[in-house]
This record gives C-alpha cells, structure tokens and sequence, in this order.
C-alpha cells in the first residue's frame, strides 16, 4: 500500500545564497542528520573549497528531505533531521528515524539534476 508520494525541485542558486549569507555550516547543522553532517564535513572540510559540490550535496538533501515531508503531510510532520539520506552504488536511500511508527515499510527515491535545478521524488509504502 503507498502512503504517500512527494516531488520537490530546488533551485541550486537559492542554496548558494544561503550559503553565501548564514555559511554552509549553519545551514548544514539546520537540515542534516547527525550522520550527513559526519559525511559532509568529511567530505568538504574547509569551507571555501568545492562551493559547487558544497551547494550540491546540501540541495540534494534539502530536495529530498522536502519530497518526504510531502509524502507524508499532514498525517506527520516530520523534522529535518529525521530523514537521512545515503547511497547504495551511487542510488539514493532514505532513513526515517523511527520510520516504522509512521507505518513505513518501504521507502523509493529518485534524485536528479539539470543544471541550476535538482529534483526528487519519493514514494512510501506502508
């Protein structure tokens, strides 16, 4: 049974933006889970080099974290950080922290990028 399906598209330069205002860090501890937040530093661990990859990698998250709010209002509101998105071989996963409480069996996800834009879609089974 699907639960729910969510899309959400993000425009990168938005993300810069913030990123350019508030630094990436604030705006990496606001929307990832302690673990992306692991990934990321490890990945990027001085600021002001691979802003491009910076910006990706946080509008990537912020896009999928969206399609899965989306999925799942207004039954549950769920919080950025409750969402942890992975790879396996490259394809994106999701973690719902405490997943199965909001009926979760399984979860799909798509991510893509075209230039200045990503987009996700995820559907969730129950």
């Amino acid at each position: 049974m699907i639960l729910g399906i969510g899309v959400d598209i993000v425009h990168l330069p938005r993300i810069t933006s913030l990123v350019t205002r508030r630094g990436r860090l604030p705006l990496a501890k606001r929307i990832l889970s302690l673990k992306e937040l692991d990934e990321f530093n490890q990945r990027f661990p001085i600021e002001h080099l691979a802003i491009d990859q910076q910006v990706k990698y946080l509008g990537s998250r912020w896009c999928i974290k969206e399609a899965v709010y989306k999925a799942l209002y207004p039954i549950h509101k769920l919080e950025w950080k409750q969402v942890t998105v992975g790879k396996d071989q490259g394809k994106p996963i999701l973690h719902v922290h405490n997943g199965k409480a909001y009926g979760i069996k399984r979860s799909h996800v798509s991510l893509s990028h075209d230039g200045e834009y990503a987009i996700s879609q995820v559907v969730l089974e129950g």
